[in-house]
């Protein structure tokens, strides 16, 4: 199953303030100083929320736009000092009759809009 997450992280009241307005609640959150997987120790605080999942990546892109749409019409934006957002896709199985994930101009505009950087990785 193809996945997209949104990792958020920063300080606490930053990440509160936007935790706020989400249109769901995160998946899973951690503080400034927990061990992270690898061993080593978290610089900030954050959370994950998972925006959706799908097999057809234009199905998952058109989740991935239908939440950012939600978010800022909520008027949430991740441009802020305080924090960082990443949205992060992880393909794992495609649809061979729609084998790419085709981000148009309008898609990237709004992620460099709302401050979202983008990770992709197979």
């Amino acid at each position: 199953m193809n996945i997209a997450t949104l990792k958020v992280h920063g300080d606490i009241a930053g990440l509160a303030d936007v935790r706020d307005g989400l249109p769901t609640e995160p998946d899973s959150a951690w503080d400034k100083g927990d061990p992270r997987p690898d061993g080593r120790v978290r610089i900030d605080s954050g959370f994950y929320v998972g925006i959706g999942t799908d097999k057809n990546p234009d199905a998952l892109l058109k989740l991935i736009r239908v939440y950012l749409a939600e978010c800022r019409s909520r008027g949430i934006h991740f441009e802020r000092v305080d924090v960082d957002a990443e949205l992060r896709i992880a393909i794992t199985e495609s649809d061979p009759t729609a084998p790419t994930l085709d981000f148009s101009l309008a898609d990237l505009k709004v992620l460099t809009e709302m401050g979202i950087s983008l990770s992709i990785s197979s």
